[in-house]
């Protein structure tokens, strides 16, 4: 192929698997991702196996393409011309540069069923104004769903960060899930191409515990695979509180 567009877990569980198999896609021009926020480190395994960018786009089922990446930058562009995307505050006040908040959007071509004001339940970082000239609004990051934020013993709420590129250096994991069943506990869930030794497991949950919290009891379990939802996608990290 000379373009590849998937999900970002597809991607990552491809260019994993050609980076154990030694498999080269010279053809290859860019590959892009659609639908799942992107997990950091995406980017860097993409360039190391295949040599390639990674072009990331925000999109809804409801609306389409949101945002696109800059060609000249990793933040995302909002598509003007289509859609007024809002992102708000708690108290529903505009965030600035710098600042995380929920993203509300108006569809502008949808005549016979418009959405007005629709909030996504996604969260976004605003970003500076782009250098580039395009002049459309900025979006740094997509942060992902309400539902994926992590508590923390202290009653913090974040987006957890595991280190995938951490993770590799200390065992080969194909998968991962992490779900919150209290406060204080977090299993993992690892499918591996084989299985870990003591001292890997050590070193995970050590990685674990310094990227979540180290009040944070954290538990790791060898599964043979991880389902995805009804629609295809694959989440890293599971609420149940």
């Amino acid at each position: 192929p000379d373009y590849l567009l998937t999900h970002p877990s597809v991607l990552q569980e491809l260019a994993l698997h050609c980076q154990r198999e030694g498999i080269q896609l010279p053809s290859l021009s860019e590959v892009r991702t659609i639908s799942e926020s992107l997990p950091d480190g995406l980017r860097v395994l993409c360039y190391e196996v295949w040599g390639v960018k990674l072009i990331d786009m925000y999109s809804t089922i409801e609306l389409g393409y949101l945002a696109l990446q800059c060609p000249e930058h990793e933040h995302y562009h909002v598509q003007l011309e289509s859609v007024l995307l809002e992102v708000l505050d708690d108290d529903g006040n505009p965030c600035v540069p710098g600042q995380i908040g929920k993203v509300v959007v108006t569809n502008l071509h949808n005549f016979a069923t418009p959405l007005i004001r629709y909030e996504l339940g996604d969260f976004a970082e605003v970003g500076e104004p782009c250098l580039c000239g395009r002049g459309l609004p900025v979006i740094k990051r997509v942060l992902g769903r309400y539902r994926n934020l992590i508590t923390l013993p202290n009653g913090e709420r974040c987006w957890p960060k595991f280190g995938l590129g951490e993770m590799l250096k200390i065992a080969p994991v194909l998968q991962y899930q992490a779900i919150q069943h209290s406060i204080k506990e977090v299993e993992f869930l690892l499918v591996m191409e084989r299985s870990l030794s003591h001292e890997d497991k050590q070193k995970l949950l050590e990685l674990f515990s310094s990227n979540l919290h180290p009040e944070m009891n954290i538990t790791v379990r060898e599964v043979d695979s991880i389902q995805r939802s009804a629609s295809g996608k694959y989440e890293e990290f599971m609420s149940k509180l």
